[in-house]
């Protein structure tokens, strides 16, 4: 099973009197920049079988953006395990119910997203660091894995955003 793992888009800034941080939305910016970004991750992507989705509203919009491009708006679910604070393994766990999948897309926030990808490698402490926008694929055997998985690739928003169609 290939598991791709992306950060949120570019968010109001935590603060923000406006917006308490939970509910605080992509930026025109973000949105626009997470737009063309998910025309390369199409590129790179062939096919998703569920996008899971942190329940906030910026990865839920970094997510239906992602999923217009892959054309999945119709597999997009939401996804309490991957709210911010939530112990890894407990996510790990949540994962094991799509094991019969062959690709996932989970959407979320750091530094959670760094804590699953490096225990889906094998690494007890985080290694693996994410923009806002940026995405990576691990191909696992079994989830919740057994063994290490393999990082194929992972790539930065800007290099996603460069891919030609």
């Amino acid at each position: 099973m290939k598991i791709y793992i992306l950060r949120h888009a570019i968010a109001v800034p935590r603060g923000t009197v406006v917006y308490p941080d939970d509910d605080r939305p992509l930026t025109e910016e973000g949105a626009r920049k997470m737009s063309k970004a998910a025309r390369g991750l199409a590129a790179v992507i062939d096919d998703v079988d569920v996008i899971l989705t942190s329940p906030l509203i910026r990865a839920r919009g970094t997510a239906e953006i992602a999923a217009v491009a892959l054309e999945a708006e119709n597999k997009i679910e939401i996804c309490r395990e991957l709210l911010p604070g939530v112990a890894t393994k407990n996510l790990l766990s949540y994962l094991g119910k799509f094991k019969e999948l062959q690709s996932l897309l989970v959407v979320g926030h750091e530094p959670d997203l760094g804590y699953l990808a490096s225990a889906l490698i094998g690494s007890g402490t985080s290694v693996i660091e994410f923009k806002k926008g940026s995405v990576c694929c691990i191909e696992v055997s079994t989830l919740p894995p057994i063994r290490p998985g393999t990082l194929l690739w992972h790539l930065t928003p800007k290099i996603l955003r460069t891919i030609d169609l």
